[in-house]
């Protein structure tokens, strides 16, 4: 057969037919159609100033030139595998969802489609027969696939469909990152008031001591209680009596400091190292006669007096203050919970103390991460969230106080850990709820025009798959072309030569003895998509962020930028639900809207109030949540979820 490239123009697609010639023979068809394989994808890269067809992108030039060795599931040779080649439909930008929508309504697919335009799931593709069932396929020739799958039963459960006799299906291919989402942003603050405000506690947390590695934490905290009830056990004496800091010729890369927080770490850690640091804040900004300018403050919160994915939130116990989820699935609404409450605790003894932004609750037109920019820029906020732009000494220009244009220093740093307020329910619980991408990046499926192609290109197609499950394809799928592989292919479009680049990434160690891949290129700009495959959302997506991994990745970042990013990736997103709103039906989903609206603007109107004047109104503030049917919702999504694991 011939494929059919389709470009997209407006709301319409026109189609023109060309034949496309294989690169090498090995065990390939005589037909060389049958072992070319269209992909539909979301879109390009390069902005037409490297290239215009997503087949000149140097590294799909590279895997245009592969063969496949179905036998052993890798890459192979001329001599024992099979030759592919990929051609690409790529819409014109604004136009994705009404291309794709105009490919289905024609029936003109191409064999394998990126389903982010998709507007059903996977398996009513594969019911209404635009997509193939890829259960044998996968099962036969994807064992990576299979086995990451198998050690990641969340990410499972959303990509695989299980029938009534318990027989997992694969109706599509998920791109799954290794770790964390790599953050844009979190929270900031002002690591030079710390420095030159801040009085270092006589004792701080032993982290040597039996009790403190048993347990995570000294027998009694916070410090005062600590110290009124005599029992230190788990506590030392500080050997830092005054704080001094040094930045270098580079304070981005050079900044050091001796700060230790009561928790005796380098980085804010706890509660209360927070509340340390607000009592600094409000000295600074006392100090700089900002002390009646409502744009300064120590700290603010979004002006719902939550953020909804939840941040802070999941500092008292867990969960987001909306539906959230456990570690054994049991799905809950957080908002009417003890640990919600205690956080509403926290907010309201932070407000009492002159610690909290006056004006929160009117500040509704500022995103969670832009909040007050005017009074962050000029240096009046001890701590916010943003992007990581902020963190550094990029603040100095925008800096009001002359001294602050001298030195202001902003770092970033992780969500806390409750030590202070509520039960011990509500203590020394690890952050689970907060601003974090899904693991799940990207989704493809087969079509059923791909039904036509012989058993061994199929074959052939399915054990590239397997590879980008592997180290190796990974990393070439993340990073881009090593020297290697740049030097075993003939790259017309060589984009590496033209910037001078001998492949995409080096590999070193880092100063903990991990494997480190250093990029040779700008990854944030234009360049750094038109250098790797990015767009095919299929395989292992190496992340670099997260507490697990073996390896970090050096993007040419400060030392400042690297720092604040590991502090943002030291917590899993595990509380939050959304990724199942796609499994809802539409009967679900116009429950779930119409329910989440209300309780989501019942509680933009009533929490500030619970912040700023207490709680005696909480029993009241549980009853009209409640009365919103919040737990008709957490039925459904507990049906979902039960259905998707099984129980």
């Amino acid at each position: 057969m011939k494929l059919k490239r389709v470009l997209s123009l407006g709301l319409a697609a026109v189609t023109a037919c060309s034949m496309l010639a294989v690169t090498g023979c090995g065990n390939q068809s005589a037909d060389e159609d049958d072992n070319t394989f269209s992909w539909w994808i979301y879109m390009t890269d390069g902005n037409g100033t490297y290239y215009d067809k997503y087949e000149d992108n140097p590294a799909v030039e590279w895997l245009n030139q592969q063969y496949w060795d179905v036998e052993n599931g890798t890459i192979g040779t001329a001599e024992n595998g099979t030759s592919l080649k990929f051609t690409f439909q790529a819409p014109i930008a604004g136009s994705e969802q009404d291309n794709f929508n105009t490919m289905l309504s024609t029936g003109d697919y191409t064999d394998i489609m990126d389903l982010s335009a998709a507007t059903d799931n996977a398996q009513t593709m594969v019911n209404e027969g635009i997509l193939m069932d890829l259960t044998d396929y996968v099962e036969k020739y994807c064992p990576n696939y299979v086995a990451l799958l198998d050690a990641n039963p969340d990410i499972k459960a959303l990509v695989t469909t299980t029938d009534e006799d318990g027989k997992t299906h694969y109706y599509q291919l998920a791109c799954i990152k290794d770790g964390n989402d790599v953050p844009w942003g979190g929270y900031v603050y002002r690591r030079d008031w710390v420095v030159k405000y801040a009085e270092p506690t006589e004792y701080v947390w032993d982290w040597d001591s039996d009790y403190v590695k048993e347990n995570g934490h000294p027998a009694v905290t916070p410090l005062d209680a600590a110290v009124a009830s005599g029992n230190m056990e788990g506590w030392k004496v500080n050997e830092v009596t005054e704080f001094t800091s040094s930045e270098g010729e580079d304070p981005n890369n050079d900044y050091t400091d001796n700060v230790i927080f009561p928790s005796g770490k380098t980085d804010p850690y706890t509660i209360s190292d927070w509340e340390w640091m607000f009592e600094a804040f409000k000295k600074a900004i006392d100090e700089r006669g900002f002390t009646d300018n409502p744009d300064a403050y120590c700290t603010t919160v979004y002006y719902p007096g939550f953020t909804a994915t939840g941040d802070l939130v999941s500092s008292f116990g867990g969960g987001n203050g909306m539906w959230s989820k456990d570690a054994d699935q049991n799905v809950y609404f957080d908002g009417t919970t003890d640990n919600f409450k205690t956080y509403l605790e926290c907010l309201n003894h932070w407000n009492e103390e002159g610690w909290l932004d006056t004006r929160f609750e009117t500040r509704a037109s500022d995103m969670f991460f832009q909040i007050n920019q005017t009074g962050t820029a000029q240096g009046m906020v001890g701590m916010w969230y943003s992007y990581m732009s902020s963190i550094g000494d990029t603040i100095r220009v925008t800096c009001a106080n002359a001294e602050d244009q001298q030195d202001a220093y902003v770092m970033g740093c992780s969500q806390p850990i409750n030590d202070v307020y509520g039960t011990d329910a509500q203590k020394f619980n690890t952050p689970d709820g907060f601003y974090q991408g899904s693991r799940i990046s990207g989704k493809i499926g087969i079509s059923t025009a791909a039904e036509d192609k012989s058993e061994d290109a199929l074959a052939a197609l399915f054990t590239m798959f397997n590879w980008l499950y592997t180290e190796d394809g990974a990393r070439t799928r993340t990073f881009g072309l090593s020297a290697e592989q740049l030097a075993s292919a003939d790259i017309e479009n060589n984009l590496y030569e033209e910037n001078g680049l001998n492949g995409a990434y080096t590999v070193s160690q880092d100063e903990d003895g991990k494997t480190q891949y250093v990029m040779t290129f700008d990854t944030s700009g234009d360049i750094g998509g038109a250098l790797r495959f990015m767009r095919l959302a299929v395989g292992i997506e190496m992340t670099g962020s997260g507490p697990n991994l073996d390896y970090t990745i050096d993007k040419g970042q400060s030392k400042v930028i690297t720092d604040g990013l590991e502090q943002y990736a030291l917590y899993v997103n595990s509380a939050a639900v959304t990724d199942y709103n796609a499994q809802f039906t539409d009967e679900q989903n116009e429950t779930y809207g119409d329910i989440y609206t209300s309780v989501y603007d019942y509680m933009s109107q009533h929490t500030p109030d619970l912040i700023k004047n207490g709680l005696d109104g909480w029993d009241t503030y549980v009853e009209g949540l409640n009365d919103l049917g919040v737990d008709e919702v957490t039925e459904i999504y507990q049906s979902v979820v039960d259905e998707l694991f099984g129980k």
